[in-house]
């Protein structure tokens, strides 16, 4: 019962290049459930690579993601390239073997796999092929319907029997680098910036990038892949001046995509940076359109 009511563990954010990634699934999955964030799949293969909606871990955030986070005590960052060279470096010899060796048997496993499968499409080819032997009624016949998948020697698929040699690349470093170390001592800016994104995630809702609505953010009252988006919004400073443009703009183009504009900024405070400060938002929607 205690260990049930025991806090969640933080979640790791690689800091790789200034950009803030998560490669474990888990880690995605309660991101999602606890701090309803879900970041942006930012992940493809490098011999076939995407920009489409295909694309897979690791997900990156946004800086005021990870700000909201952190203030929340939901994540931490780390320095990646640090800890792994470090990790690395520290391996000794009976540890670098283990590593090795299940490099090595994640390999043969995935070549029985592949061996299994060519023999299956070596069988079904097989029996295809008996079948059209079967039905035709002369050998002349017989031997021009056979397919060229069959040999001289009889033996079906005979060209791609064997296996293709695999490298196996590991997916997870999990085992081999502490979760925390280097961790970086990440403080929560103090910046107007990310300000309405961390009033809108506390408040819990889901944010993604807006730029196909013309917006910086699309509003969503819950997980993106069960709700539409709300709201498009754009966030400006106390005292920054709006374009008449930008409202009207957005303005129109959001009721015309069924939803609403909504802007919002940070409220200037003098009380200390230890306190939140206080976000204004206001939502705007044509009539008559």
């Amino acid at each position: 019962m205690q260990a049930a009511m025991e806090a969640p563990k933080p979640i790791r954010i690689a800091n790789i290049s200034g950009r803030y990634l998560v490669f474990d699934p888990d880690a995605v999955s309660a991101l999602r459930r606890r701090a309803n964030t879900n970041g942006t799949l930012v992940g493809t293969t490098p011999q076939q690579p995407t920009q489409n909606i295909f694309l897979g871990l690791p997900i990156e955030f946004r800086p005021e993601e990870v700000d909201a986070l952190i203030r929340t005590n939901v994540a931490y960052v780390v320095d990646d390239v640090a800890a792994h060279q470090s990790a690395l470096q520290a391996l000794d010899h009976d540890s670098r073997r283990a590593y090795i060796s299940s490099l090595r048997l994640r390999k043969q496993t995935a070549h029985k796999v592949f061996a299994e499968m060519n023999a299956q499409k070596a069988s079904i080819a097989a029996s295809k092929a008996e079948r059209l032997r079967d039905a035709t009624s002369t050998p002349a016949s017989t031997s021009s319907a056979a397919p060229d998948s069959l040999k001289s020697d009889g033996s079906p698929f005979s060209r791609n029997s064997q296996v293709t040699l695999l490298g196996v690349t590991p997916t997870s470093s999990a085992n081999h680098v502490s979760p925390d170390a280097y961790a970086l001592p990440v403080e929560p800016r103090n910046s107007e910036n990310g300000s309405l994104c961390q009033f809108m995630l506390g408040n819990g809702y889901f944010m993604t990038p807006g730029l196909r609505f013309g917006a910086r953010y699309s509003v969503y009252p819950g997980d993106p892949l069960r709700f539409h988006a709300h709201f498009m919004a754009n966030e400006y400073g106390w005292e920054e001046e709006i374009p008449i443009l930008d409202i009207v703009g957005g303005g129109r183009l959001a009721t015309a995509v069924k939803k609403a504009f909504l802007i919002g900024g940070r409220r200037p405070s003098t009380s200390p940076d230890t306190t939140p400060h206080a976000v204004r938002s206001f939502s705007i929607e044509w009539a008559g359109m």
